[in-house]
């Protein structure tokens, strides 16, 4: 059986991810990204909790470290990319 793709959570990975792009845009002070890091961490725990409740808890752990480390590279990015894009002053 074909796994369904889980448009909730990509859409709320799009979301956080243009949330941390508008937060560099903007200007917003870095802790403004620890934020939207922190919604994403519960958003992504909350659309794949089923999944997550299955694992095995050392899977669980090495895909959890894996997704966050990953989550922190992107949104990371999408600050900076924004900071990169709204020039100087």
């Amino acid at each position: 059986m074909a796994r369904r793709p889980n448009l909730a959570a990509a859409g709320a990975d799009f979301a956080f991810a243009a949330l941390a792009f508008a937060s560099g845009w903007l200007g917003a002070p870095l802790g403004y990204a620890a934020l939207v890091f922190l919604g994403a961490t519960g958003a992504w725990a909350w659309t794949r909790r089923e999944a997550l409740r299955a694992m095995a808890p050392a899977q669980l752990l090495t895909n959890a470290a894996l997704a966050l480390a990953i989550m922190a590279l992107v949104l990371g990015g999408a600050y900076w990319l924004g900071l990169l894009l709204k020039g100087p002053g």
